[in-house]
């Protein structure tokens, strides 16, 4: 029988965890099947139980790794930019290399539309997640107010660029949608 060592569990639910969120980053909730990320990581499908409830609960870890890692990102260009953090931040987002590469993007646009139609704990995660997303890029914002007021200022933020990103990657045409990205840069007053 074969012996594994004491962190295999966990460091298999984490390479499920972590296949998940980068389908879903792609794809949305419906990128991840179960049987299909199993595969992905070399393990049968029934293994699966043995790490997660339900797919619900595999989803709900998944979008927390997602938060997490734009979090991570947010202080990495925190660390790299100082007090032009923010404005970097946004270059970054509104830019032609986030709207083509969903490996590295926010997960808000890609998981908004359908998070709403979920429901349960997939919900709940979403909103934990966008909620400590915004407190952290409300931590960059110019603070003329409270944390509170901060907050609100950057999920407003978050709502306007997600929006705007969501769009140009539906659009065909790369020239209208590089202008609608630059439009709204432009647009913002940070």
């Amino acid at each position: 029988m074969a012996r594994y060592s004491p962190d295999h569990k966990e460091k298999t639910r984490h390479a499920i965890i972590e296949a998940s969120a980068g389908q879903m980053r792609i794809g949305g909730l419906d990128a991840v099947g179960v049987a299909g990320i199993m595969a992905q990581c070399g393990l049968t499908h029934g293994g699966f139980y043995a790490h997660f409830a339900s797919r619900e609960a595999l989803l709900v870890a998944a979008i927390e790794r997602l938060f997490d890692k734009a979090i991570d990102g947010i202080s990495r260009f925190h660390e790299k930019h100082g007090d032009a953090a923010l404005s970097r931040y946004v270059d970054f987002y509104l830019s032609p290399r986030h709207r083509d590469d969903l490996a590295i993007g926010c997960p808000i646009p890609v998981l908004a539309t359908d998070v709403s139609r979920a429901g349960g704990e997939v919900k709940v995660a979403f909103d934990a997640g966008l909620d400590r997303l915004a407190e952290r890029v409300g931590q960059l914002m110019p603070q003329t107010g409270s944390k509170a007021v901060a907050k609100k200022a950057a999920l407003a933020l978050l709502g306007e660029m997600a929006g705007v990103l969501g769009l140009s990657r539906a659009i065909s045409d790369q020239k209208q949608s590089a202008d609608l990205l630059s439009g709204k840069r432009k647009a913002l007053a940070i």
